[in-house]
């Protein structure tokens, strides 16, 4: 099943994340000893946490859509999260002044949703092309110790999976670069809707948990950037 996946998400690629023009068929290497293969096994465990990673990721970008709805349909209704908390535990008045920044801070969430949402759906297709990188990395090393125990086929060519590695390492690095600078317009994004919310309770004289306080804490979990590992030539 997972196969499919990543097959009917390969078809909808871009070329410099499509299916590898250059594979090695893993059989050829069999007769080779484990200690001689490390780094395909390596290669191998990077791929298999790629697909994973690209998996999550996927998972966050279609449950972030209901999110961004609720958020829409609170602005259009006037309702926060935090107001109707602040209402049962607080007692607070709410007045015009405190009404206008209930409508700012609502209208401030739904930008922060939905530029979460538009920085997840990059996430999410960044790391498919890390999945790509990954098995370009894998398919070179299996065709390394090939060539190392004299097992390659006629015409082989090391240089064009060397070739191959370095263009799908290259696309991987500039998606990730992408998803990066979305990331930092989201945070923005989160940290006025925060910066709001906290004024407009303030103003509405409640005491209860700021909704975006506990998606500040989320946001550094999931969002905090990490650096890829440079793909070895």
């Amino acid at each position: 099943m997972r196969a499919l996946l990543l097959i009917a998400l390969v078809a909808c690629a871009k070329p410099a994340g499509g299916p590898l023009a250059h594979t090695f068929d893993n059989t050829r290497i069999a007769s080779v000893a484990l200690e001689s293969k490390q780094e395909v096994t390596q290669s191998q465990q990077q791929h298999e946490l790629a697909v994973l990673h690209h998996d999550k990721a996927d998972d966050a970008y279609r449950d972030s859509e209901v999110e961004q709805e609720i958020a829409e349909y609170q602005a259009a209704h006037a309702i926060l999260v935090s107001q109707l908390v602040g209402r049962m535990h607080d007692k607070a008045q709410i007045s015009p002044e405190s009404a206008a920044l209930a409508r700012r801070t609502a209208d401030a969430k739904v930008e922060f949703m939905r530029a979460r949402r538009e920085w997840l759906g990059r996430l999410s297709s960044s790391t498919l092309y890390e999945v790509y990188a990954a098995q370009a990395k894998l398919e070179l090393e299996r065709a390394r110790v090939a060539q190392t125990n004299n097992l390659a086929p006629g015409g082989f060519d090391l240089a064009s999976f060397e070739q191959q590695l370095a263009q799908r390492d290259a696309a991987a690095r500039s998606a990730t670069a992408e998803t990066e600078r979305q990331r930092v317009a989201a945070e923005a994004k989160l940290t006025a809707w925060n910066a709001l919310e906290r004024q407009f309770m303030q103003t509405s004289g409640m005491t209860s948990p700021a909704e975006s306080d506990r998606a500040v804490l989320e946001w550094k979990q999931a969002a905090a950037p990490t650096d890829r590992p440079v793909a070895a030539p």
